[in-house]
């Protein structure tokens, strides 16, 4: 399957262009379009959409629950599924479910499902999230970034 647009050969299968959002077709003809420049991959987020691991659960039902939840309140929520830290007895590293949400809804959300976000036991009670834009470690209660400047909304 090709692109009629970038050209690009996907395996059989897909339907769709990733790239280009356009039907796949069996074969290309021999005149082609100059491929386009391909579009950036990763948008900038808006600030106030920006997400932060909120709290961990571990099993993906309890993180469905947890978003569902959210989404029913009216917030954006999302799941973000990873492996666990490998286990020191050589055990198979299991998978961790994180909800992830906007830093400003972090006091919303808490009513919502029941417990403060997550944080590490040498931090204060205010809690860090990570910056969605630099990574770097930022107190719940920051307006903005310390790495990057990024301000968050109440």
């Amino acid at each position: 399957m090709f692109c009629p647009v970038c050209r690009d050969e996907y395996r059989p299968g897909f339907t769709r262009c990733a790239t280009c959002d356009v039907a796949l077709v069996a074969a290309l003809d021999d005149q082609a379009p100059a491929k386009p420049a391909p579009a950036p991959v990763l948008a900038e987020v808006a600030a106030e959409e920006a997400t932060a691991n909120f709290c961990g659960f571990l099993t993906l039902d309890e993180a469905r629950h947890a978003r569902d939840s959210v989404k029913q309140a009216g917030m954006p929520a999302e799941i973000l599924i990873r492996d666990a830290p490998q286990p020191a007895d050589g055990a198979p590293a299991e998978e961790e479910y994180w909800l992830r949400v906007r830093p400003k809804d972090f006091r919303a959300i808490v009513g919502i499902v029941g417990f403060e976000p997550a944080h590490s036991d040498d931090e204060d009670d205010a809690g860090v999230f990570g910056c969605a834009e630099c990574g770097a470690t930022v107190p719940a209660s920051a307006e903005t970034c310390p790495g990057c400047g990024l301000r968050f909304e109440e």
